[in-house]
C-alpha cells in the first residue's frame, strides 16, 4: 500500500523514503513490476474518465491474469530512454514497455509535435529527476494540447465533451484515443520515474 500511495498521491517521494521493509519483502524486479502496474492502472483509469466514462458506469469483468511471454523481443531500444533505465530490473517488461512507447510515436493519428508537447508538459508537472529532464524537453506554450495535459493532471473530470468532440472532429476518434493513450502512458511513466528515482 505504501508503494501505491506513493505513486498516486505523492510521487515526489522516492522509493528510498518508503519503508525499508519493502526491499526486504520484494526483489527489485518485483517492485518495478508492481510500480508499473499501479502507475498504468492509475493513468488508464484517468484516461477512461477523460473520455467521459465514470468508474461507476463501467462494468467490472474479472479475468485471469495473463501469463507474460518469456520470449524477449527481437528489437534494440535506446538505452538512454529513462524508462529503459528505470524498468531495467525487469528486462522483458522493459522491452515491452519500450515497444508500446515506440508504437505511440509511429501513429499518424495525432500530430507528433502535440504529443511531444503533452509529454513535455507532464514531465514538468511530475517531479522527475533532473538527470532525465533533458530527455523530455518542454515545448513552448503555443501548443493547443497543453491545456488538456494540465486538465488530465490536475482535474481529469474537467475535460469536457465539447473538447473531446473538437479533437475527434479534427483528428478522428483514433486521434482522440492516441492523445489519451499518450496522457495515460506518460502520467504513469513519470510517476514511476519519480518514485523509483534512478
Amino acid at each position: 500500500m505504501q508503494l501505491t500511495d506513493c505513486l498516486i498521491q505523492s510521487p515526489e517521494k522516492s522509493i528510498n523514503e518508503l519503508d525499508s521493509g519493502l526491499g526486504e519483502l520484494f526483489k527489485a524486479s518485483e517492485i518495478t513490476e508492481m510500480a508499473l502496474g499501479v502507475a498504468l492502472f492509475h493513468g488508464f483509469s484517468k484516461m477512461l474518465i477523460a473520455l467521459g466514462r465514470e468508474p461507476d458506469e463501467m462494468e467490472t469483468t474479472i479475468i485471469p491474469t495473463p501469463t507474460p511471454s518469456l520470449l524477449r523481443l527481437d528489437k534494440v531500444f535506446e538505452p538512454d530512454n529513462p524508462m529503459h533505465i528505470v524498468l531495467s530490473p525487469s528486462p522483458n517488461l522493459r522491452d515491452r514497455w519500450l515497444d508500446l512507447e515506440d508504437a505511440l510515436w509511429m501513429s499518424q493519428s495525432y500530430p507528433t509535435t502535440e504529443l511531444l508537447a503533452v509529454r513535455g508538459r507532464l514531465a514538468e508537472l511530475l517531479p522527475i529527476p533532473d538527470a532525465f529532464r533533458g530527455y523530455y524537453p518542454s515545448v513552448g506554450r503555443g501548443n493547443s494540447s497543453l491545456s488538456i495535459a494540465d486538465q488530465f493532471f490536475y482535474d481529469v473530470r474537467s475535460i469536457t465533451e465539447e473538447q473531446r468532440n473538437e479533437i475527434s472532429n479534427n483528428f478522428g476518434t483514433e486521434g482522440l484515443v492516441v492523445l489519451m493513450i499518450c496522457l495515460a502512458l506518460y502520467d504513469g511513466a513519470f510517476r514511476i520515474i519519480s518514485v523509483l528515482d534512478h
